[in-house]
């Protein structure tokens, strides 16, 4: 029962996250995360920041690019969507650290046969990229060099993508057998 209601407020934050176009509030709710995160809350934030780093970076820069070719302000959008960001990110970690979604979703079929399929799908991804990990360090007697590190990235982001392809295949044939899509 306390996984349910966890998840319900969890669901209420991310709400009031959506809604609200304050800075003050989206930094106050920061601040109350941070708080109930306790003694984890610099790991927390560590993560959270590691977590969003490129995604933002990225948005940004895109984002600042447009509204100056446009000359339209960018400053409080900006910062208001990287808060924003980082709250989202923050919510999703303490919940998913403090509650057990199993438990949490145990309420309905459907969403705990949709989280089981996408827990196997993390582990099995996990375990890949373990695996690769495991097989360059066992070949590795020297030093990577930059390109050898490049080609080794590009690499493996191919294989993931072309597994993610393959697997979601799988996993739409999967859910159409047991009747998530219509039969039409």
């Amino acid at each position: 029962m306390r996984d349910r209601i966890l998840f319900g407020f969890y669901l209420l934050g991310l709400a009031l996250i959506l809604a609200s176009h304050s800075f003050y509030i989206l930094g106050f709710f920061a601040v109350l995360l941070l708080l109930l995160a306790r003694s984890e809350w610099f790991k927390m934030l560590k993560k959270a920041l590691k977590s969003i780093f490129f995604f933002n970076i990225a948005i940004s820069i895109g984002f600042v690019i447009i509204a100056l070719l446009h000359q339209k302000p960018w400053m409080e959008y900006l910062l208001l969507f990287n808060l924003r960001v980082f709250d989202l990110t923050l919510t999703t970690m303490l919940f998913s650290h403090y509650v057990n979604i199993a438990l949490a979703l145990s309420f309905s079929k459907t969403l705990s046969f949709l989280m089981t399929i996408a827990l196997s799908q993390i582990y099995s991804y996990q375990k890949s990229y373990e695996n690769f990990m495991l097989a360059l360090k066992s070949r590795l007697i020297k030093k990577m060099s930059e390109r050898a590190r490049k080609e080794f990235i590009t690499s493996v982001f191919g294989y993931f993508f072309t597994k993610a392809l393959y697997d979601s295949e799988e996993k739409s044939l999967a859910l159409k057998a047991r009747g998530f899509f219509d039969k039409s």
